[in-house]
């Protein structure tokens, strides 16, 4: 009787393990989104302080995002996903003023100082490559409603860049961009990677059994970008760098999902 229950319980773990097979896809997603990326800096990075008395407003920049998604589904809910996507990141400040008696100091072409109101813009692009590890729940059957979310490892690439552009009642000043590495001397602020939580609610639609197309919204809570050995300048002297400098996005995605059937038998 005790080898009847076994045999029996064997043959019940055999055809759950032949049903989960039979329903085992795996996932590739080509994808492309636009987003707003926004920097939001605290401490020695939050320019406020110095430009006392003036308005002083951090903005986002309208960007972008594309790369390709792979990863498993398992019995059509749920799914293991991961992929590489180019991710360009950045953020905008404003700083304005219109009081004569609060000017901006302005340094001209030959070197001589002059004051002039008006309004000065720094904005800073870099770019990453993004590699996300997400959970994902579906539900429906051609229509589906879905959530993914997990941790995305983000690496730097190339170098990142900073422009600045015035637009002075008096004064004509070409726009300045320069460029900056990623790294972890005392002179770069940026260090090389850095991880973000991202947040994938969804809908989809089957086009067919092995395909369909999907709108997500996208949501990325980054962690601190900054390179803890950067080191600033203060009127008591030079120190390391007192601050934090996280960049968050929203915005949309659309995306191309084909699922390669794994099933290896009669799905029972």
């Amino acid at each position: 009787m005790k080898k009847i229950k076994l045999l029996s319980m064997m043959t019940m773990l055999i055809l759950a393990g032949s049903g989960l097979r039979a329903q085992l896809s795996v996932i590739l997603t080509p994808e492309i989104g636009i987003h707003s990326s926004r920097s939001n800096p605290t401490g020695d990075l939050d320019i406020s302080e110095s430009f006392q008395g003036m308005s002083v407003n951090y903005s986002g920049i309208f960007s972008y995002r594309g790369g390709i998604g792979v990863g498993l589904q398992f019995q059509d809910n749920w799914g293991l996903l991961t992929g590489v996507a180019f991710n360009r990141k950045g953020g905008k400040v404003t700083v304005e003023t219109r009081d004569p008696n609060n000017p901006f100091g302005v340094q001209l072409e030959d070197g001589t100082v002059t004051t002039d109101v008006g309004e000065v813009t720094a904005t800073t692009t870099h770019n990453w490559l993004s590699v996300p590890i997400l959970a994902r729940a579906q539900f429906g059957k051609a229509f589906k409603v879905g959530l993914a979310v997990g941790p995305q490892f983000n690496f730097g690439l190339g170098k990142y860049t900073e422009t600045v552009e015035y637009n002075l009642e008096n004064t004509n000043i070409n726009t300045d961009e320069d460029n900056y590495d990623f790294g972890d001397s005392t002179r770069d602020m940026l260090k090389r990677n850095h991880i973000s939580l991202v947040i994938l609610p969804y809908v989809s639609y089957d086009l067919n059994p092995k395909s369909s197309l999907r709108l997500s919204m996208m949501i990325e809570r980054g962690s601190d970008m900054v390179n803890e050995n950067f080191v600033v300048e203060r009127p008591t002297g030079q120190r390391n760098v007192r601050g934090t400098l996280p960049n968050n996005q929203f915005g949309v995605m659309l995306s191309y999902e084909y699922r390669f059937d794994l099933s290896a038998g009669v799905k029972y």
